[in-house]
């Protein structure tokens, strides 16, 4: 297998990823010009549980306040446990801080979010991975592959992108690369057994050429 066939299989992940991206980009202006979202925006302003729950912490607070100055002015003999009323106070005020930081977290994407993950990881899939090896093979540049393949292991930003992008296993992919940029004739058996372990198609041709020639 020559080059010509692993750059056709680059070319086809090239070409999947930029559709990404410019579909993305489309639907993205889209929503856009409907204005859809200035209408999230005000869907998710208009969740005021947690304001509620904060003017319920204030008040507690200012009950046990005005409980505390009333019983300095009363008779000695009178007197209440202060700990229950204190941790039902902690308790009020942490609980809406908590409701807050949690809803914060778990507040769900809209589309126009997803939409801008999606191009945001297939671009950084093209720039620092694809477009790179691309370059790489046509120079025949092992040197570059070699430090393609760190990068997978090593840059969790692109680990994600080619994850989440479907391209395969980082790590089974820099082994992949780290082979074929090293390969002696007798790494040949771990090159096979590397071609069981790499999913990623371009990384697969690469790996058959070695053996196949």
């Amino acid at each position: 297998m020559g080059h010509e066939e692993v750059l056709e299989e680059l070319d086809r992940r090239i070409k999947r990823l930029q559709a990404e991206v410019e579909l993305a980009e489309e639907r993205l202006r889209y929503l856009d010009e409907i204005g859809a979202p200035s209408r999230y925006r005000t869907l998710q302003r208009k969740d005021n549980s947690v304001y509620y729950l904060l003017l319920m912490a204030v008040w507690v607070l200012l009950g046990f306040l005005a409980l505390m100055a009333i019983s300095h002015r009363l008779p000695y003999g009178f007197s209440f446990p202060l700990l229950p009323y204190v941790l039902i106070v902690l308790l009020v005020i942490v609980l809406p801080l908590a409701y807050y930081y949690l809803s914060r977290r778990e507040e769900p994407k809209t589309p126009m979010d997803e939409l801008e993950e999606r191009e945001r990881l297939a671009k950084l899939a093209l720039s620092l991975f694809y477009l790179p090896l691309r370059e790489a093979i046509e120079k025949e540049d092992r040197r570059k592959i070699e430090e393609l393949a760190e990068d997978l292991l090593n840059n969790p930003i692109l680990a994600e992108a080619i994850e989440r992008t479907n391209e395969g296993d980082p790590k089974a992919m820099a082994y992949g690369l780290y082979l074929y940029a090293t390969y002696r004739p007798e790494l040949e058996g771990e090159v096979r057994e590397a071609l069981r372990m790499v999913n990623n198609k371009p990384i697969r041709a690469l790996l058959k050429e070695l053996v196949e020639g």
